[in-house]
């Protein structure tokens, strides 16, 4: 089996990006709990850079008609019986609920990655939640409740974001919007308690600036941030006639920055 079939648009950047901060997981809770990224460390371009090489080896871009639905603007507010995922539980709520009143500025579930590298398990790559904030304006939402930690989350939005800039140089015959857009915030979202054990401030700083940097190299804008979850949308999402007015009371982490 040629290599890049059994790539993934993702593959080593974890490894990557341990190697780059000196940890070993980005999953362990206690390598974050004193994390400081040092100013020679870029992790917006060392995800980019392992994305890139892995897009390059793998064909991605004669691949990009093969699948239609990556990047697509869909809600999709169906849960199996039995996925009792609090994250997913959520997402679901909040498509359920801008289904209910009509709204087209959300989406949740887009692909990034689908049929790009034969024999790659990449279909199930997908953005929790998408909001179109103006006019080619979009925010990129990674939501989190109770696994993985900030790092992690973070780490996840800056490959789907390296994704969305190769699929922009490379785009499918008839390009969603989303991929025309000039302005992407990426945002990690999740309850208060999820960041309280970490000191963050540095981190999100750090990523921020290395993602305006990437942004700026392709002239585009992109900013990263924390931004935490209301905590009413965490205890009972399900059936709450006022979730989106809710969620939109969203704030950052870091007040002022």
């Amino acid at each position: 089996m040629p290599v890049f079939e059994r790539l993934s648009l993702l593959s080593r950047v974890e490894v990557a990006v341990c190697e780059a901060l000196g940890i070993a997981r980005l999953r362990h809770r206690s390598a974050l709990m004193s994390l400081s990224v040092p100013a020679s460390v870029d992790l917006p371009s060392i995800v980019y850079r392992t994305v890139a090489r892995n897009w390059a080896e793998g064909g991605a871009a004669t691949n990009v008609n093969r699948s239609s639905q990556n990047w697509r603007w869909m809600l999709q507010p169906h849960i199996g019986a039995t996925n009792c995922s609090p994250e997913v539980v959520l997402e679901r709520a909040i498509a359920a609920a801008c289904l209910a009143e009509g709204r087209d500025d959300w989406a949740n579930q887009v692909p990034v990655a689908s049929g790009l590298i034969a024999g790659a398990a990449d279909g199930r790559r997908a953005i929790d939640l998408a909001q179109r904030r103006g006019e080619q304006h979009y925010e990129l939402i990674e939501l989190k409740v109770a696994t993985d930690t900030p790092l992690y989350a973070a780490v996840e939005l800056l490959g789907y974001a390296s994704l969305w800039l190769l699929a922009r140089e490379a785009p499918p015959a008839h390009a969603p919007s989303l991929l025309t857009a000039d302005r992407i915030d990426l945002r990690v979202l999740a309850p208060a308690t999820f960041y309280a054990p970490f000191r963050l401030a540095g981190l999100e700083r750090s990523v921020d600036t290395g993602t305006r940097s990437l942004g700026h190299a392709n002239g585009l804008a992109i900013t990263f941030a924390f931004d935490v979850l209301p905590e009413g949308l965490v205890k009972q999402p399900a059936r709450n006639e006022a979730l989106l007015q809710t969620l939109a009371k969203r704030r950052r982490l870091h007040a002022g920055d």
